[in-house]
């Protein structure tokens, strides 16, 4: 998972919205339930597919490539459903399938988000098993949740990981070797993040394992290479990290994460700086605390 720059909202949305919103926000008014009855936002998937790069903004798998994909609503639009007992109702996986049983939320909110089915700063693309199979109607926040009310709602802090947000998923989620993910330093948002979206589930483990294993082999030869006194740029290790985290490789994210958890004070930017066309000097002899 890694951080995108929004697509700007196109003058034909707003356009199109514009009806949309005036009469969920009457039917507010009035008390009655809003219904969201035009699915326009799927007008303008290009948008966010050229923006991700054709990737899921959760689990960064192709999304385009072999399936339709999702304009998905970060804050749900209707019925939001929360877990009461985790371990009870998470579900289990069905090996070598990505299919997953016995995922039932207990509590179910009737009013959802929706003012912000039609607004542009929710929408992302994502995989038909992030979105549909894990996270469906989740919606993690801190408590106390604000559920249906507008006014209220814009306090609360979601707990979910948004590719278009403004907290950075490497700061969060920690990557294993074998391609495994858990919380960063215990971070609240790569907790819930994971196990809202499956971002740990076993097929998405074995498919990373590839990126993560060359990764790791990539940091253990750039430390090598520096300790003998190779020069950042002149380093095998670090081309190699560069190559692994653009954008056109398969898990961009997961390996900025890795450069970030295992090579402290390098930075993505620096990285791309140093074999870019302009040179930045890096001392990456002294490692920092993360």
């Amino acid at each position: 998972m890694m951080l995108h720059k929004r697509p700007a909202r196109p003058d034909a949305f707003v356009t199109k919205v514009a009806a949309e919103i005036a009469a969920l926000r009457a039917a507010h008014e009035r008390g009655e339930e809003p219904k969201i009855t035009k699915a326009i936002w799927q007008d303008f998937k290009a948008a966010f597919s050229a923006a991700q790069h054709g990737r899921c903004g959760y689990c960064e798998l192709p999304v385009v490539a072999g399936q339709h994909g999702d304009v998905e609503h970060f804050a749900p639009k209707a019925a939001v459903t929360e877990f009461v007992n985790w371990e009870a109702e998470r579900g289990r996986e069905t090996a070598d399938l990505a299919k997953l049983t016995g995922r039932s939320p207990s509590k179910r909110l009737p009013a959802g988000y929706w003012w912000l089915a039609y607004d542009w700063t929710n929408y992302l693309l994502a995989c038909a098993v992030c979105n549909s199979v894990w996270k469906g109607n989740l919606y993690p926040v801190k408590q106390p949740p604000v559920r249906g009310n507008p006014d209220e709602a814009q306090h609360e802090t979601p707990l979910l990981l948004n590719p278009f947000g403004r907290r950075d998923p490497a700061r969060h989620l920690r990557f294993g070797i074998d391609g495994s993910v858990e919380p960063l330093d215990q971070s609240d948002f790569g907790r819930e993040t994971i196990r809202t979206c499956g971002l740990g589930r076993l097929a998405l483990v074995q498919e990373r394992n590839f990126s993560t294993t060359s990764a790791f082999g990539a940091v253990q030869q750039t430390r090598k290479e520096l300790a003998a006194g190779v020069l950042p740029e002149d380093s095998e290790g670090l081309a190699d990290l560069h190559r692994l985290g653009r954008l056109g490789a398969p898990f961009p994210g997961v390996v900025r994460a890795i450069i970030r958890q295992e090579l402290g004070p390098l930075t993505w930017q620096q990285l791309d700086d140093l074999f870019g066309e302009a040179v930045v000097p890096v001392d990456l002899r002294r490692r920092q605390p993360a």
